[in-house]
């Protein structure tokens, strides 16, 4: 989700164009921490509201509006938060923000009332650095004709990964197991592999590396997993104790990773991965 620089820019825009807080919000080249840099992007999104006619501004959140119906499942979040009310029904509100809105925006979930509606308008990620740049836009009736709005900046960054969770160094030999799937059709998988030509095992220890934390909170709701997918286990010697291994996809997507037999924290699977993995090792598995 190019690294991003975000100005701050006052006032709103309603033209279409990239200008003062779209801009900002757009991304461009910049410097700092994943964290600095979502904190900067949620203000800069967050300004990039278009307030509606008529509109003012709250000091406190409406009853009704405390706690968001829609929230970004991550445990590197960053929330910027702003609650308006504006005459008009909710959802003549909510379209026309989204009609009003910049362009680099791009409309996607949405939740339907009553009581409340809401929409999510996204930027596109910043790959290694922010990974979901979301506008949540949620509307509710207050009676005497008014809607009162709240408006969330949701911006979830990377962090970095340490040294130390990675496959070691020392690492000459890997194993290559398929786990078996789950349910009456499940196929019994084949016998294990096992790679003892050192680059290949340092492409596969790469390919393990390169993966990311996964950032996916706890609360998150994913389909519990159908079995299936592949282990890898890296070692110093044929036969030695295990000094890393990764298998997955487990829940929500997720590499289970341990180095040393000490549980990492776990990383987020790409759908290259075990194609890239059968590849590299001259298998030609079929891995639910």
């Amino acid at each position: 989700m190019a690294a991003c620089a975000f100005m701050t820019v006052a006032g709103c825009a309603s033209m279409h164009t990239m200008t003062g807080p779209a801009a900002a919000a757009s991304g461009a080249p910049g410097s700092g921490a994943p964290r600095e840099r979502a904190v900067a992007a949620a203000a800069a999104i967050l300004k990039a509201f278009v307030v509606p006619p008529g509109a003012r501004r709250l000091r406190r959140a409406p009853a009704a509006l405390k706690v968001p119906i829609t929230t970004l499942v991550s445990t590197t979040l960053t929330d910027d938060v702003s609650f308006w009310r504006a005459p008009g029904r909710p959802q003549a509100i909510l379209a026309w923000e989204q009609a009003h809105l910049p362009r680099l925006f791009t409309p996607g979930d949405e939740d339907f009332g009553p009581p409340s509606w809401d929409r999510t308008f996204s930027l596109s990620p910043v790959p290694g650095v922010l990974n979901a740049r979301d506008l949540v836009v949620e509307v509710t009736a207050m009676g005497t004709g008014q809607t009162a709005i709240r408006v969330d900046a949701q911006v979830s960054w990377q962090p970095p990964r340490p040294a130390s969770e990675r496959v070691p160094s020392s690492a000459r030999v890997v194993t290559i197991s398929q786990l078996p799937g789950i349910g009456p059709h499940a196929r019994q998988p084949p016998a294990p592999v096992t790679v003892a030509d050192l680059a290949v095992v340092r492409r596969l220890a790469a390919l393990v590396d390169n993966l990311q934390l996964s950032t996916i909170g706890a609360d998150a709701s994913c389909p519990a997993p159908l079995g299936g997918g592949i282990r890898l286990t890296f070692l110093a010697r044929a036969g030695g104790p295990p000094l890393a291994v990764a298998h997955g996809p487990a829940a929500c997507g997720s590499v289970q990773f341990s180095v040393g037999g000490r549980e990492q924290p776990p990383l987020q699977i790409t759908d290259s991965f075990i194609p890239e993995v059968l590849k590299l090792a001259g298998l030609h598995w079929t891995v639910p």
